[in-house]
């Protein structure tokens, strides 16, 4: 995909030419290279021990041990780098066919073409922060048996359980170890709630939901969740609009591809289709440049 057509699809978003430059950069796997070495060089410039102290505060599920975060020494071995290298260029090549795929299909095809995009890179974020062993690409999210039907509200019908292992989970513990506590990480901090209790939020629907615990979550509260984190008085950290606009990414595109009928309900109406599609656009315009650029641009990385 050229810079041009690439560019096409973040047009009009501050930092896009940026984003286009670090997307193609990244296609390659000696940039990638450079890459791990300098953005780990910044965001932990103490090196081991400050990845170590961070993540030993982090209380891990039981029997999922095999998740740590890569160290200086993996960075200056030749065999992990190159396996490495190859994993994340391979992430952002197939995120960019994705979006492409996305700017041609109709529109009842972009959730899922989306949802597969933000799927590689996911795994490219997790994967620059942690080691994790492959068989560990299954979502993380599944979408468990719906509601009563009696009810007017489409959303109000989904659900979804969240798991221990995937790609939500690992994207969790990476934006943990980076600094971003969230609604689903596993450690104890309140995340965002004493910030939503102040916007007059009900956080009782919403309590820490870590991951650990296996929560199931209604897509009518994920949405209206989605809503309050967009304000702007909620800091500057991104991990949980992010994060629970995936969830619904995800619940989107099931419905999309196994629940016909369903999903002709939902474009039907028109305040739900609005809210789903804005979420689509933020994805593009906001999360995804956020997950590419991260720290790397503040930083100098490219």
């Amino acid at each position: 995909m050229s810079f041009a057509a690439l560019r096409d699809v973040f047009v009009g978003k501050l930092g896009a030419d940026n984003a286009v430059r670090s997307l193609l950069f990244l296609e390659s796997p000696s940039n990638v290279k450079q890459y791990l070495i300098g953005i780990h060089k910044v965001t932990f410039p103490s090196g081991d021990s400050s990845k170590t102290e961070r993540w030993h505060a982090y209380p891990h599920v039981k029997g999922i041990s095999n998740v740590t975060p890569i160290r200086d020494g993996d960075l200056l071995n030749t065999t992990f780098m190159n396996k490495q290298a190859n994993k994340l260029s391979f992430d952002i090549s197939r995120f960019i066919e994705f979006l492409t795929g996305y700017t041609k299909v109709d529109d009842d095809i972009k959730p899922v073409m989306l949802h597969y995009s933000m799927i590689y890179l996911l795994d490219f974020f997790s994967r620059t922060w942690l080691k994790y062993p492959a068989g560990s690409g299954r979502h993380g999210i599944t979408l468990i048996q719906q509601t009563e039907k009696n009810t007017q509200d489409s959303s109000e019908q989904f659900r979804v359980r969240l798991g221990k292992q995937g790609i939500l989970p690992r994207a969790v513990d990476a934006f943990y170890l980076v600094n971003q506590s969230s609604l689903f990480s596993l450690d104890n901090d309140s995340g965002i709630f004493p910030r939503l209790a102040r916007i007059d939020f009900d956080v009782e629907k919403v309590k820490k939901v870590k991951y650990s615990e296996q929560p199931e979550l209604n897509l009518a509260d994920l949405i209206a969740l989605y809503e309050k984190l967009k304000m702007p008085d909620l800091g500057d950290s991104k991990s949980n609009p992010i994060l629970v606009g995936y969830i619904i990414l995800f619940i989107m595109s099931s419905i999309s591809r196994y629940r016909s009928e369903e999903w002709f309900k939902i474009r039907e109406n028109r305040n739900l289709k609005n809210k789903l599609d804005l979420i689509q656009y933020d994805f593009l315009y906001e999360w995804a440049i956020e997950i590419l650029l991260q720290t790397a641009l503040k930083r100098g990385l490219f």
